[in-house]
């Protein structure tokens, strides 16, 4: 079971690498946020919080938006550094 310790440092650690990664992925389709919410049905405003690291997007979310930067989610399980 997640504690708020656990709960904290995902928001702090996975939201961030989710929200560059769309980021980045947007930015190198040569798409704006607007443009990606009418290709996807996910509003501007979900994206700039997405991207901002302020939410947690649904797997669905991101498999939408995925497609519509022409791209596949994929999902890793790397192994963690020493630090972590």
């Amino acid at each position: 079971m997640a504690t708020t310790t656990d709960s904290t440092a995902t928001k702090e650690r996975i939201y961030p690498e989710v929200g560059a990664a769309l980021l980045q992925a947007r930015k190198e389709c040569g798409m704006t946020q607007q443009q990606l919410a009418d290709a996807t049905g996910v509003s501007r405003i979900t994206i700039q919080r997405i991207e901002q690291a302020h939410i947690n997007p649904s797997f669905r979310s991101l498999e939408a938006l995925a497609h519509g930067m022409g791209r596949r989610l994929t999902i890793s399980f790397d192994p963690l550094d020493e630090q972590n």
